[in-house]
């Protein structure tokens, strides 16, 4: 079996049963991958015994993150398949379609596959966890910094998996939902359990108080060093995340709090307008918070960011027409427009807009699958830090939500004048264009009570508390569970 002769160290009592039962998607969908998972990336109590063994399982659980249903294909951006503004140009490869016709049920693919990615992130911290203190007890005191780090890294990435989760498979809190309701969260996944632990949804507030917890622990610990890549989480992406996590809560003092302390005392930067158009193809870029890295031997093949949105390859995530309308006749001078260009195959076959934000890195010879994607940058945390004031949050400094709004646009528009007032769909236009494919427009509606419009639905319209707007947690765990609840309560 390759799972044994690929690890045989593995000791599989350990893992959650419905991580078991996806081994088959796991490690037949890719010998590549498979191959190129760093030896710590399943770990093993006899790979964890030092300082460089933890390093190397630590970055094995990044590894998942690389992955069609991580962060390197459709989960990357969901939202944008199910926010308006892209269309399916060629319908005829059904890779992404559930997605845009809302058919995220129990039994489809996208279901099982994002649940697989992010719960198997969370297991693989989990089973980490169990050997940093015997780890810790062979440090020297020069090591204990990295040490903490590396233990920090673990906590936020779980943190992160789980809000990942629950943004997908069940309502955001603002949405006005029950967040005591039973069954209204995410299975929770905290610790290493026996094989046939049967787990269960959680509430809505338990899984962001969980969120909160993990990503407030790994502060800590967490360098402030800005890497050259922007490959791993530091605490200016934890804080970011967590800013994130309170915008989704309503809880707006705490939202302004985290995204005004990485505006203000981190070491990053606002892309300027000149700089804008090129750093797509660029790692460790000034905003940059935290990336999924790709290499030529790891990414997600042709079912990836550049695949999606390349006319040669599956044409899915095309611009719609009604996008494009609106940003060629309100953003004449936005640099940002400038990534929305028309593309086609050769003979003018699959032709439409797209954003050429995943065109590749430089210098790869697989510029399709070559896409890192930015988990979060710095241009998030200024509109959070907008939105949050203008929502009630205070600011002990003076600033205001048009002041936030107002830097932001500076570095946007070659010519601007400064706004002197800010509304909330202000705020919404600029998360608009400036997260295309980046996955938040469907979030950004839904948190503010916006139904969803789309042309692959019947009547155009899903409303923002139809259950269609969530993924149903994968028929799988059903088999495994029959009490467990697939359909989030509200």
């Amino acid at each position: 079996m390759l799972v044994s002769n690929a690890y045989p160290s593995i000791q599989m009592k350990r893992f959650p049963l419905y991580i078991l039962l996806a081994s088959s998607v796991l490690f037949t969908s890719c010998e590549k991958e498979l191959n190129q998972l760093p030896s710590g990336s399943l770990p093993s109590e006899q790979s964890i015994s030092s300082l460089s063994g933890l390093t190397s399982a630590v970055r094995g659980v990044y590894s998942r993150l690389n992955t069609r249903y991580g962060y390197s294909g459709e989960t990357a951006i969901f939202a944008d398949g199910r926010g308006g503004d892209v269309k399916i140009v060629v319908g005829s490869y059904n890779h992404s379609t559930a997605i845009h016709q809302f058919l995220t049920d129990k039994s489809s693919g996208f279901s099982a596959g994002a649940y697989q990615a992010f719960a198997t992130t969370s297991s693989r911290v989990n089973d980490i966890l169990q050997y940093v203190g015997s780890v810790e007890k062979t440090l020297a005191s020069s090591q204990k910094a990295e040490f903490d780090d590396q233990v920090a890294q673990l906590y936020a990435l779980r943190g992160l998996a789980h809000l990942e989760l629950a943004r997908l498979f069940s309502h955001i809190p603002t949405t006005g939902v029950n967040l005591d309701a039973a069954y209204s969260g995410i299975p929770l996944n905290t610790a290493v359990h026996p094989v046939g632990y049967r787990f269960q949804r959680s509430t809505l507030r338990e899984t962001y108080a969980q969120v909160i917890a993990d990503l407030t622990k790994s502060l800590e610990g967490l360098s402030k060093n800005k890497t050259l890549n922007s490959g791993a989480i530091n605490y200016w992406a934890a804080a970011g995340l967590l800013a994130r996590t309170y915008l989704y809560l309503g809880d707006w003092q705490n939202a302004y709090k985290y995204a005004s302390e990485v505006i203000s005392s981190s070491p990053y930067t606002l892309y300027s307008v000149a700089d804008y158009p090129s750093v797509w193809g660029k790692q460790g870029t000034s905003e940059s918070l935290f990336e999924v890295l790709t290499t030529e031997k790891s990414n997600a093949g042709l079912n990836s960011l550049g695949g999606y949105t390349n006319p040669g390859v599956y044409p899915e995530f095309g611009a719609a027409d009604d996008f494009v309308t609106w940003v060629q006749t309100t953003r004449s001078n936005d640099v940002r427009a400038q990534l929305i260009s028309e593309r086609s195959k050769a003979g003018g076959v699959a032709k439409a807009y797209y954003t050429t934000k995943y065109v590749g890195q430089d210098g790869a010879s697989n510029a399709t699958a070559m896409n890192n994607f930015k988990v979060i940058r710095l241009s998030e945390l200024y509109l959070i830090a907008s939105e949050a004031l203008l929502r009630g949050a205070t600011a002990s400094d003076g600033k205001t939500a048009v002041d936030y709004y107002n830097t932001l646009r500076r570095n946007r528009f070659s010519s601007y004048t400064a706004a002197t007032s800010v509304t909330l769909q202000d705020i919404l236009d600029e998360r608009r264009i400036e997260f295309f494919c980046e996955g938040h427009r469907a979030f950004d509606l839904l948190r503010n009570k916006i139904n969803l419009t789309s042309q692959y639905v019947s009547g155009g319209t899903v409303n923002y508390l139809d259950w269609r707007t969530i993924v149903e947690l994968p028929e799988r765990e059903k088999n495994i569970n029959p009490d467990l609840v697939v359909r989030a309560a509200q």
